[in-house]
């Protein structure tokens, strides 16, 4: 198979909080008034949309019942709200960057449909698909959650964005973005429950997947940046919602310290990761979870040294704004690296990969079909060699390991088991 479907393949919706990331910088220079700066981010992260969005459509055609598993899956179906927060992004760009608002319309409304569609499903699905036997609370839920959050959030936060150049309709626009904001504070309170919950009274393995849950600061910055847009804005237009002015100010700056107050614990739990885990320092998608909520941060806080006008606010938001830019270098730089030496470029021995974890292979002339990866693991051998391993079911029902060495890049078949 080629390495277009191969790529493709490999691709889920957690690549779009990558775009998101990359316009939620381009938004913070602008702040700054790095306006040329910002223009070039916004590029990038447009480029990065259009580059991921068409290898997503092209999944959705050619693997069509592993999109649809990723759906039903209540663990990974509530991430598509990425998607809405990076088209939200990419709107808001266009009218504060470029001043594009016909634009930026067109993208509301794009938005809006997708997050009316993806809301539909993915709580549908959680509320009325049928629960597995042996689903389990601290399989499923995460910190990925919050995504729902965002998307919603950034929805709100683009409808105020329009409200400030529209000619008409602008009480209605202001009502919708208050409701959309309303529903993503919601949001983030059941599910902090329910993440206390988990993280209380459920165990955190070495290898658990920790990324996701610095959206617990990052849903909690933009609760904050979408509750002071609409303050702002209603204080400038006035109207109907002149009297929550100063419910939306107190609560905005609750959103905000309840998430700087997650940070320190995040920070410890990526060190003991990083210290017990047994993967090592290997990329993940999810150090763009990392910038993105920190890009997030870094927005609400300058937002709320406008509001407070407090100085050391002002550093605060400095500082974040310098961890921010970093952390953006290293993961674009983490991700070129990781894309440059991926195993879909490398040829392959005794075993012709389909899939970066096979779907199917030869051996000997014989094909293969993988039915099922029953499980994987790093395995270390005497000279030090680090080999990714899969015990998998082919569709004849035969027990196979095979492994992929991480030195020379080759895909390997060890043996059948009994």
């Amino acid at each position: 198979m080629s390495i277009l479907k191969i790529a493709t393949y490999s691709l889920n919706s957690r690549w779009f909080t990558a775009v998101a990331a990359t316009m939620m910088i381009a938004s913070v220079f602008q702040l700054y008034g790095c306006a040329e700066i910002s223009s070039y981010f916004f590029i990038v992260g447009l480029v990065a949309l259009l580059s991921v969005t068409i290898f997503t459509a092209l999944r959705v055609v050619l693997f069509y019942n592993d999109t649809v598993n990723e759906i039903l899956n209540p663990e990974k179906t509530l991430y598509f709200f990425a998607i809405v927060g990076a088209v939200d992004l990419a709107g808001i760009c266009f009218s504060r960057v470029f001043h594009l608002y016909t634009t930026a319309n067109i993208f509301w409304y794009v938005a809006i449909s997708f997050w009316l569609g993806i809301s539909l499903s993915s709580f549908s699905i959680l509320f009325l698909h049928r629960k597995s036997e042996d689903r389990k609370i601290e399989d499923i839920l995460h910190g990925g959650w919050f995504f729902a959050t965002v998307g919603t959030q950034f929805t709100a936060f683009l409808g105020v964005t329009i409200a400030e150049h529209a000619m008409s309709h602008v009480v209605f626009i202001q009502l919708f973005s208050f409701a959309l904001w309303s529903i993503g504070a919601s949001l983030y309170m059941v599910f902090m429950a329910l993440i206390i919950l988990r993280l209380v009274f459920y165990r955190i393995d070495n290898n658990t997947v920790l990324t996701p849950y610095w959206m617990n600061a990052g849903a909690a910055a933009v609760t904050a940046l979408t509750g002071i847009a609409l303050y702002q804005h209603i204080q400038m237009m006035g109207g109907p919602f002149v009297d929550f002015l100063p419910f939306l100010k107190g609560i905005s700056l609750f959103f905000w310290s309840f998430g700087l107050w997650w940070l320190p614990f995040l920070v410890i739990l990526a060190i003991r990761k990083q210290v017990y885990g047994d993967e090592g320092f290997m990329f993940t998608v999810g150090y763009w979870e990392i910038t993105f909520a920190l890009g997030l941060y870094t927005n609400s806080t300058i937002q709320l040294f406008d509001l407070f006008k407090g100085q050391y606010l002002d550093i605060a938001s400095m500082c974040f704004y310098i961890v921010c830019i970093i952390l953006w270098c290293f993961s674009s730089i983490f991700t070129i690296v990781h894309l440059v030496k991926s195993s879909i470029w490398v040829p392959v021995n005794d075993l012709t990969i389909n899939h970066v974890v096979p779907h199917s292979f030869k051996l000997r002339g014989r094909l293969f079909r993988v039915k099922a990866v029953v499980n994987e693991w790093l395995d270390q051998t005497i000279q030090g060699i680090l080999k990714k391993k899969y015990c998998i079911v082919t569709s004849n029902n035969i027990t196979c390991l095979i492994s992929y060495n991480m030195a020379t890049k080759k895909w390997y078949f060890d043996q059948v088991q009994e």
